[in-house]
């Protein structure tokens, strides 16, 4: 009876140690394949995001050339941290200015796009019928355009650049980096000057993608009148901090009815239609 005993727990002992160490293989497996896919999906992903990053520099670097060689009369008034150009156009005569911005960030080519579109438009059709004067600024950020990147050539955001009551050091993500003292930046200064010189009525400065019209200053009711246009959510808080904005500088400090246009992500057409109209208002606007 015994020897029987001793038999069995021989042959299914043995095969439960087989058993055992066949799940343990099959777990060492299971955990390689599991590493192998997520390897595999983190190529994806930077491969996904290098082919975006490329498309969005592509494009920031069309639009940059795009104004250079145009037959339009683009002025340089200022030049980069990089040396490139900083461009503008004057269309119309009047008492009223609309200073309409694009492409504070490098990585918001269709910003630039829209203001460029826009600026083709009113000089073919309308330059001599203004009564208004028009200057736009289709990229700010020249260096950031022309490699995809949301700062400038130094990696300072030109949006939390400006000297303004709340502008701080403090920052949460590398791209908000306000630089180590305000208007540190020709950028900043450049626009400055700007805002100085033809004392604008009116400012538009042109971003991506919330789709909404954001205002600061006195700029309620020219906000809603664009709203009409293009269909977006009005808004006088975009839904984070923004210290050295531009809106905090010139629509709150300096009382100037200031619109950030925020548009979409999607193709471009969708968004001339929604905003030529919505733009051409903000020219003629008078209240």
């Amino acid at each position: 009876m015994q020897n029987e005993l001793g038999l069995l727990k021989t042959k299914y002992g043995k095969g439960l140690k087989l058993n055992r160490s066949k799940k343990k293989r099959r777990k060492a497996l299971d955990r390689i394949l599991i590493f192998k896919l997520l390897i595999l999906l983190a190529i994806c992903l930077i491969a996904f995001s290098c082919a975006s990053q490329l498309k969005i520099q592509r494009l920031g670097q069309s639009l940059y050339w795009r104004v250079e060689n145009s037959q339009l009369p683009w002025k340089v008034f200022a030049k980069s941290e990089n040396g490139r150009n900083l461009r503008l156009i004057e269309i119309g005569k009047g008492s009223k200015t609309t200073l309409i911005m694009g492409a504070f960030h490098g990585s918001e080519p269709r910003s630039a796009e829209l203001a460029i579109e826009f600026a083709e438009l009113l000089f073919a059709d309308y330059h001599s019928e203004l009564d208004c004067k028009v200057v736009i600024v289709p990229i700010v950020n020249p260096d950031g355009l022309y490699f995809g990147l949301r700062t400038n050539a130094k990696g300072i955001d030109i949006n939390r650049n400006f000297p303004t009551k709340n502008w701080t050091k403090k920052y949460k993500r590398r791209s908000n980096y306000p630089g180590k003292f305000p208007a540190s930046e020709p950028e900043t200064r450049a626009v400055m000057k700007l805002i100085d010189k033809y004392k604008p009525d009116r400012i538009v400065s042109i971003h991506t993608p919330l789709r909404v019209v954001n205002y600061d200053g006195p700029a309620h009711d020219l906000a809603m009148s664009m709203a009409m246009m293009n269909g977006y959510p009005v808004s006088n808080d975009i839904g984070y901090p923004t210290p050295g904005s531009l809106g905090n500088y010139s629509g709150v400090e300096k009382n100037i009815p200031t619109i950030t246009l925020e548009l979409p992500r999607r193709d471009f057409q969708k968004i001339w239609e929604n905003n030529r109209d919505a733009m051409l208002l903000t020219v003629i606007y008078d209240k």
